[in-house]
């Protein structure tokens, strides 16, 4: 069995949900924990069991104790970290979005493969029970007819925003914003259900700096349209709707899991929820330590694609609305 020690880079609430998973995966350890300033990491250690603090990134990265590098910073961060780790030999995993744009995202794939090193995107979807046999309900429903996904969630940060300051998650220079923080759920889910779409629009409401607040994606496959509702200035029922010919399924709490889930076939209703009750992102990691453990290479090809082609739907989604991050100007 090989050993995971993980270097985490962030302290907020999915760094904490990240460390409790590590915690219960066996094999996999939170090891350290790089941080702008010594006292607000060692709150954070001392509430996840982490031993070791670093205030200097390139220092933990040096750590030949350290595995992998797990990045919970902003997204504008993700590639340019992931790389930094990369080039020093760590394996790396990196929180949604993976990167600010497809360029970046290639890159960070080429590297890792010619480093030989492992590379995995921090989304929960793909690894839980319940899409997974949501993705087998599906094939019941027969021809698909119309998709629709919403995710609202109305940010703390928006009044932030209102009273004049640009925080990170609704600023260019950070690749903020509704498509990057929420919709990407909806396109993962989306994508690992139904592929790389054939067209992909995005219609957004923007802030005078650029950033959406909130917008559709309309996403076409071939006899189908899918619907990608996301907003961070706004609260709502969130809740995916899969129609078919045969009948309908409804994913209740939406992308973000995702949750339990009801299918509706010739007037009659059942529902599915049959992930446990570990930690949050505890299938997530359970997963990627598998992989590594068993140098399941395919796998990892597997789920880089998937990360590559909801990349590809978000670049074609920015481009629609012309959405541009400083990262892109690089």
């Amino acid at each position: 069995m090989k050993r995971m020690n993980i270097g985490l880079v962030g302290s907020g609430p999915i760094a904490a949900a990240m460390a409790q998973a590590a915690h219960e995966v066996e094999g996999a350890k939170p090891y350290a924990l790089y941080s702008r300033t010594y006292e607000k990491g060692r709150d954070f250690c001392n509430q996840m069991g982490i031993d070791f603090i670093y205030t200097d990134l390139e220092e933990m990265l040096n750590d030949e104790n350290i595995d992998f590098i797990y990045l919970a910073s902003p997204n504008s961060l993700h590639y340019h970290q992931a790389k930094e780790a990369l080039l020093h030999g760590k394996n790396v995993i990196v929180e949604k979005p993976f990167s600010s744009n497809l360029k970046q995202a290639k890159e960070l794939i080429d590297l890792s493969k010619k480093n030989d090193l492992w590379l995995f995107e921090a989304i929960t979807i793909p690894h839980k029970k319940n899409y997974i046999l949501l993705k087998e309900k599906i094939k019941e429903l027969g021809k698909i007819k119309e998709v629709q996904c919403t995710y609202l969630q109305y940010s703390r940060k928006y009044e932030q925003l209102l009273e004049g300051q640009i925080p990170n998650t609704f600023n260019p220079k950070f690749s903020g914003g509704a498509l990057m923080d929420l919709n990407i759920y909806n396109i993962h889910f989306l994508c690992g259900l139904f592929g790389m779409p054939d067209k992909t629009t995005y219609y957004c409401r923007k802030y005078d700096n650029g950033i959406d607040l909130g917008g559709t994606l309309a996403m076409e496959y071939d006899g189908f349209n899918a619907f990608a509702l996301a907003a961070k200035d706004l609260n709502g029922d969130n809740r995916n709707l899969i129609a078919g010919e045969n009948g309908y399924i409804i994913v209740h709490g939406g992308s973000n899991g995702p949750k339990p889930f009801t299918v509706c076939i010739n007037g009659t209703e059942e529902l599915f929820d049959v992930d446990d009750k570990s930690s949050w992102l505890f299938d997530e990691l359970n997963d990627f330590y598998t992989v590594y453990d068993e140098d399941d290479r395919d796998k990892m090809d597997e789920l880089l694609k998937q990360s590559e082609i909801a990349m590809s739907v978000i670049e074609e989604a920015k481009a629609s609305a012309g959405i541009v991050f400083d990262d892109d100007l690089l």
